[in-house]
């Protein structure tokens, strides 16, 4: 096991890449460390979450700088798994640049999620991909394995 600069070991890394929304992030870093155990872990997070990965036609430059951000991740903490996680309600794909409706709102991130899962899988061969998707549920917010 190689060891962190800081003299703490440091296991397979772990890349997470959600979206910046300031509502989400005390449940995402609690869903994180308490329900997938996780203590340190390469984070991107911006907004609309992986979404940045899918721009290749409408954004190119955009989209450039977002794999070149994972590419260093990657390098950075030869992770077994790369955790993307989309959320509902989430304002950067309401934004009409994006195309998206509050009614197909769902179905559009979890294609957007399936779409980069292919995109990392071809780039990080040996590298599992997790997706998930955050809704409220009853008060709290749940994390659907996608």
């Amino acid at each position: 096991m190689r060891a962190s600069r800081a003299g703490e070991p440091a296991g397979p890394g772990t890349v997470v890449i959600h979206c910046s929304d300031p509502r989400f992030q005390p449940h995402f870093q609690d869903f994180l460390r308490g329900e997938l155990g996780l203590r340190h872990y390469g984070l991107i997070a911006v907004p609309g979450g992986a979404q940045f990965l899918t721009l290749v036609d409408y954004l190119p430059k955009f989209a450039w700088a977002g794999w070149r951000w994972v590419k260093f991740m990657v390098d950075l903490s030869s992770p077994e798994r790369v955790i993307l996680i989309a959320h509902e309600d989430c304002r950067w794909y309401l934004d009409m640049r994006f195309g998206a409706a509050p009614r197909d709102l769902r179905e559009k991130q979890v294609r957007d999620l399936q779409h980069v899962r292919a995109g990392l899988s071809e780039r990080f061969t040996n590298t599992k991909v997790e997706l998930f998707y955050a809704r409220f549920e009853n008060g709290r917010v749940v994390f659907d394995r996608l």
